[in-house]
């Protein structure tokens, strides 16, 4: 009771005194006080809880409210009284019991969900900024001996091998005077013109401006076309954007993906079987002039030569009677060749950093920039993997190493990969592609509209598109071509969504493909503890990396190893404490308690190799609308269900690739290795197919130029149209083939032809 009458004085605004007395009592048996700090409780644990439970966590109040009065049944069935008034060896047995889902007193709410959630909350309150009211006075953040948010990193910070402390200072957002910052105006572009009236006929609309719908906008409005850009989400800057971990990273609360988070797919492993709301690794998309592409990690690479026949590699090498039952693998309809010039512009366009060192890539024209510079556990890597008789090299990335286009030389922010870029050093249209656009007079851009529908004509071809305006009034913008340039999900949503009567299972799905062969990667990764090595991985963004490429290049044998495909290993910076608190652990180290904050407190011991793989794509692996569940934007519209797990293939090549980072973990010194989970989400930001690119009508949705074979007019610009999903980063891929797409179109549009 001593607690709880601690708490009489404190003010709670969604909690009972009772209920935050047990909920401190339970949080600090989960991170308890002891000699290397304080505990939940001193961190202001409970604070932050009942803040974000009078908020961003409201939803959550009803099933903390369940779960308290189960926890305290559970203890008075076990020991005979509440769990405020047992002793601390009980509340422990407790707390096992929740872990485990044996309570039989969680009936309303499961006990290993609440035990999942409650963890959830512990480490957003001892770990996120202040401002959110836990990690009181920065004691969190000082428990890990993290310095929080620095905005610049030195070259000797880098690749010391002393604790870089910054001196003792903790910075955290109130530190950082960032509301002095003024919101760029930029030129052409009204905030309110999405309340306007629909313009009449216009050459291209596009449905989302996001990455593809930036890039391809100014090749259209160059040309003199007019064009209209519907975009959900707002036009964000500089001053948008905050060092703010839980608020803005897609492992927290990713608050600049309202929308998407409104409408998040469901998703089963198999047919037939009940559904769940899908997880994610990487996969929170943000709504945003720009998109997604915003808060990357900025790398860039290339697809190798092989990448776009893997269908006719595979066959060659060792006949397709060593495909996996029930792969749907095929080859692009367009070569290495025909993409090299699109890298190299592009490339040079965004300005990309890095080098030649990739024996496995030949560019026709060297990158812009020199590579990213090194860090401690890189060179740890490069070290390690060369002894291996591997060729590790610094990843492409599209971040400024030196000013490049006007935009400035990276700091080596650590508070980078998940975040907007607070000072332009890390490329996205929304700095270039759009303004560009916006100068010509042509593109007219229209932010906070959602599309809802494709309309089209009694001939069944694309004529525009339905949308609800800022002000939730349905209008209608016509246009001759429509683009649909979106995220893999909401473009496959609208297709599906747009029947008529020329298209009774959504545009592009006359030929029953709509939908199928969905990839998505995993990506798992293995810790090891290198004792008496400090690797400083806050010291800067995730663009500083090291990949090899050895082990999906054209002369990897994979099939010796009893699988098809292969994956990128690699290793980055950028560890931010709650990301340090969610990353895997050891299968000895208990996930609560003393055990796990003496864990978490090694963090600097820890090296990772992370595993990006191949994936193979399956008739078995779909995306279709659910029957039962709608999102939660107040429409109503139906959610996509993904149909999705990994199959035996995938598994083997995990595993394979699991023991090879082990084996480079090792040869980097750690004494202990452990897998993090092989399974990370069936969204992941690299989601692909489901309008599949090829010649043939009955077997594909798209043309090779993006096209909708059963829609005239209609346009698919995404990574839906992905044949295949190699283990390398997409996004350069993906605009250089919307470049090209969008190039071809403005062409046969200057010259007459039917577009």
């Amino acid at each position: 009771m001593g607690m709880q009458l601690l708490l009489q004085n404190q003010a709670f605004t969604a909690l009972t005194v009772a209920e935050a007395s047990t909920l401190d009592d339970l949080f600090e048996q989960l991170l308890p006080a002891d000699e290397s700090g304080p505990g939940a409780s001193a961190i202001g644990v409970i604070q932050y809880l009942d803040r974000a439970l009078s908020g961003a966590y409201a939803y959550h109040l009803e099933t903390y409210r369940l779960g308290v009065y189960a926890l305290d049944a559970e203890s008075r069935r076990r020991f005979g009284k509440s769990f405020a008034d047992t002793d601390s060896s009980q509340q422990s047995e407790l707390i096992g019991a929740l872990e485990r889902n044996s309570a039989p007193s969680f009936q309303a709410v499961e006990a290993k969900a609440f035990f999942e959630l409650v963890r959830s909350h512990l480490q957003e309150g001892l770990f996120s900024d202040p401002v959110y009211g836990g990690n009181r006075d920065k004691a969190g953040w000082r428990v890990l001996g993290h310095p929080g948010v620095w905005l610049e990193n030195s070259a000797e910070e880098n690749l010391t091998d002393k604790h870089v402390d910054k001196g003792g200072e903790i910075r955290s957002l109130a530190d950082l005077n960032l509301a002095k910052a003024q919101r760029k105006v930029i030129a052409g572009y009204d905030p309110h013109r999405g309340t306007a009236e629909p313009v009449g006929d216009v050459d291209v609309l596009i449905v989302g401006a996001g990455a593809v719908g930036s890039v391809v906008a100014p090749l259209f409005a160059k040309a003199g076309l007019k064009v209209v850009a519907l975009e959900p989400g707002p036009f964000r800057t500089q001053s948008d954007y905050l060092p703010d971990e839980l608020g803005s990273t897609y492992y927290c609360r990713a608050n600049m993906g309202a929308k998407f988070l409104s409408e998040i797919p469901r998703w089963r492993r198999n047919d037939g079987e009940p559904t769940q709301e899908a997880t994610f690794s990487l996969g929170r998309m943000m709504n945003s002039v720009g998109g997604s592409i915003i808060h990357y990690g900025g790398w860039m690479r290339r697809f190798h030569p092989h990448h776009f026949k893997m269908l006719s590699h595979v066959k060659d090498r060792w006949g397709l009677s060593v495909l996996p039952q029930g792969c749907t693998l095929a080859d692009w309809p367009i070569t290495y060749e025909e993409f090299e010039p699109y890298y190299t512009l592009l490339e040079h366009e965004i300005g990309i950093a890095g080098d030649e060192s990739n024996p496995f890539i030949k560019r026709s024209k060297p990158l812009p920039m020199p590579p990213m510079r090194p860090f401690r556990m890189g060179e740890f890597y490069r070290k390690a993997t060369e002894r291996l008789g591997l060729h590790p090299h610094p990843v492409a990335v599209g971040v400024n190493t030196i000013p490049y286009r006007g935009r400035p030389a990276t700091t080596y922010c650590a508070w980078s990969n998940g975040f907007g870029s607070f000072n332009r050093d890390k490329w996205d249209p929304s700095l270039t592609s759009i303004p560009e656009a916006l100068a010509t007079g042509n593109l007219d851009l229209r932010t906070h509209c959602r599309v809802i529908r494709i309309g089209t004509d009694e001939n069944g071809r694309a004529n525009g598109a339905e949308y609800i305006d800022p002000s939730g009034r349905r209008r209608f913008q016509r246009a001759r071509i429509v683009i649909l340039s979106a995220y893999t999900f909401e473009n496959l949503r609208l297709l599906f969504l747009s029947g008529d009567s020329h298209h009774p299972g959504g545009l592009g799905n006359n030929s029953a493909q709509l939908g199928k062969h969905f990839m998505t990667k995993m990506f798992a990764h293995v810790d090891g503890y290198v004792p008496g090595v400090t690797f400083n991985r806050h010291t800067g963004p995730a663009a500083q990396g090291l990949v090899l490429d050895d082990f999906f290049a054209s002369n990897f044998d994979s099939l010796q190893h009893g699988f098809i495909g292969g994956a990128t290993l690699g290793a980055e910076q950028q560890f931010l404490p709650i990301q340090i608190s969610r990353e895997a652990l050891p299968p000895d180290v208990q996930r609560w308690g003393k055990p796990y904050k003496d864990h978490l407190r090694k963090w600097q011991n820890f090296a990772v190799v992370r595993i990006q793989p191949d994936t193979l794509s399956y008739a078995s692996n779909f995306i279709d609308l659910d029957p039962d569940y709608r999102d939660r934007s107040g429409l109503g519209l139906p959610v996509l269900r993904l149909t999705y797990d990994l199959r035996d293939n995938e598994q083997r090549l995990a595993e394979w690739m699991e023991a090879k980072a082990e084996e480079i973990l090792r040869a980097m010194g750690a004494t202990k290795t452990w897998r993090g989970d092989r399974f990370t989400g069936v969204g992941s930001s690299h989601d692909f197919g489901g309008a599949r690119m090829g010649d043939d009508p009955q077997k594909t949705v798209v043309n090779p130029e993006l096209r909708v074979h059963d829609t005239p007019g209609l346009y698919v610009y995404s990574g839906a149209a992905f044949p295949t999903c190699p283990g390398i980063n997409p996004t350069l891929s993906l605009l250089a083939l919307v470049y090209r797409a969008a190039e071809r179109l403005v062409q046969r549009m200057a010259n007459g032809e039917e577009p």
